[in-house]
């Protein structure tokens, strides 16, 4: 009798996964805890640039069994649902962290949530990090866009950052070099401030209270090694590039094709900036120009396609 295999939740991890499941459903009786589709955050402000059509992509080949996780007992290895409890042997999370709560969240992204910034002619976003500064930039070519941020683009030069901000207010961006602290806003406003642990995490013994699942070397909670953590919600990793590589080595993991611990790289990100340009970065590295630009289109056209 195979063991019971439990997938949870939709992330990019888990969708590298999913493309391996014939191979996976010959070792495991699979179950998939989720939704049918979700949007790849990747590439939702190209939407939003009106440069792709759609960033969704969606459940191959599976029926979830139920769409909500509200608990597990790690213990007696069961997953708590809407639909009542489902037994797993190992079981892989991909359900992600959440937005602080500072206005509408970003994550989970939805299509609701790209619905509602596309109906909405003033926007005012929260965090001058790389999502806030590329929503920024994407949503000032038909709105009034506000962004609050005591540093744009922390984790890049200084003169990168004093460009990045020039090319913001000459746009059209309001730039508030400051945190958020009152009610007020115009429009819409977005919570780009990062993610943090959801509550369920640490009622369910997987995690101390308002931190991240601490994992292994091979990404196995450090105390259930039934259990695999991939994408945002493992402390170890930094989600986007690190998810997508989290759910390809638990995939090889699961399938005995290696041994080897998870090696963690430098990720790469490109974010858009003014129409036909974009930011690349690798770790203290950065380039401005327009052969970014080619290069994030074409990875993020070539996944949306390959999961549409």
């Amino acid at each position: 009798m195979k063991p019971t295999l439990v997938l949870a939740g939709l992330g990019h991890g888990q969708l590298e996964i999913l493309d391996r499941i014939e191979e996976i459903r010959e070792h495991y009786e699979v179950l998939f805890i989720g939704k049918c589709q979700t949007v790849y955050t990747g590439a939702f402000p190209q939407v939003i640039a009106g440069l792709m059509n759609s960033a969704t992509v969606r459940l191959p080949q599976l029926e979830p069994a139920a769409e909500r996780i509200l608990a597990i007992d790690p213990h007696l290895q069961t997953v708590q649902t809407e639909k009542g409890p489902f037994h797993y042997d190992r079981l892989v999370l991909a359900t992600g962290a959440v937005s602080r709560g500072i206005g509408t969240p970003l994550k989970p992204m939805s299509q609701a949530l790209l619905d509602r910034i596309d109906s909405s002619s003033q926007v005012t976003i929260v965090g001058g990090g790389k999502a806030g500064v590329e929503l920024a930039n994407t949503c000032v070519r038909t709105k009034k866009v506000t962004l609050y941020a005591k540093r744009v683009l922390p984790d890049v030069s200084t003169r990168r950052q004093k460009q990045m901000e020039r090319l913001l207010v000459r746009s059209g961006v309001v730039v508030i070099k400051q945190r958020k602290n009152d009610e007020s806003s115009e429009g819409l406003v977005l919570d780009a401030t990062g993610v943090v642990p959801v509550n369920w995490w640490s009622e369910s013994g997987l995690a101390n209270p308002d931190q991240f699942i601490e994992t292994d070397e091979y990404l196995r909670h450090y105390q259930f090694p039934n259990i695999y953590v991939t994408g945002d919600m493992a402390s170890a990793l930094n989600g986007g590039v690190d998810a997508v590589r989290s759910g390809r080595y638990v995939a090889e993991r699961l399938l005995g094709e290696t041994t080897r611990p998870f090696r963690k790289r430098q990720s790469m990100n490109i974010l858009l900036t003014t129409t036909g340009h974009a930011l690349l970065t690798f770790g203290r590295f950065s380039w401005h120009g327009r052969l970014p630009y080619y290069l994030k289109r074409f990875i993020d056209s070539r996944y949306v396609r390959h999961y549409s």
